[in-house]
């Protein structure tokens, strides 16, 4: 028996992360892309943003669905990007980005997933990995996922750019350790 659930967002490159491994581990669960922005409240709390956003969409939607918030953080800044990674990115671009940290400095992502399915009726899944940042010569990412040039998980040599269709993807992008918990969760809630 088939079971819909509807992903929210506008970021092509999560959707196609996400509806990938679902097709390989999960083909009972039918996903569909709701492809729109949610604005999002001003804050250095992940968790606040992707619960605030999951709500908003419900409101809009009102059938169960899926949204995440995810940043990047580098470790010698204070919750920076954080919240703000998407924004900066754009900000300062390729070039820019090298600038602002130095060759092996550490750096996690970090991602709250959320599924809800009722105004106030809703779970959460994180994702985290964390490693080192790397200043490539060229770009080299998913234009929607522009920290993936940059970023290498602990014990790896290479990008998250380089990883991300590799059977190394499911162990270290954090959007799929956050959507694996989901499963587990949702497979037994079913």
């Amino acid at each position: 028996m088939s079971k819909k659930l509807y992903y929210v967002t506008s970021n092509s490159g999560k959707f196609q992360e996400v509806s990938t491994y679902l097709a390989e581990h999960n083909p009972e669960i039918e996903l569909e892309q709701l492809a729109f922005d949610i604005e999002e409240i001003q804050t250095d709390d992940q968790m606040k943003i992707a619960i605030d956003k999951a709500k908003k969409a419900w409101d809009i939607v009102k059938k169960p669905l899926l949204l995440d918030d995810a940043g990047i953080y580098f470790n010698r800044y204070t919750k920076f990007p954080g919240t703000m990674s998407k924004f900066i990115s754009m900000g300062i671009g390729f070039e820019g980005m090298k600038r602002i940290f130095d060759e092996g400095d550490k750096a996690y992502f970090l991602l709250c997933m959320i599924y809800i399915d009722g105004p106030d009726s809703y779970q959460i899944f994180e994702g985290r990995c964390d490693g080192y940042l790397t200043k490539p010569e060229n770009f080299n990412a998913h234009p929607d996922l522009p920290y993936d040039a940059y970023f290498i998980p602990n014990n790896e040599k290479l990008t998250y750019a380089q990883i991300r269709n590799t059977p190394l993807a499911t162990k270290y992008l954090y959007r799929l350790q956050a959507l694996k918990k989901f499963l587990d969760w949702y497979t037994n809630k079913i």
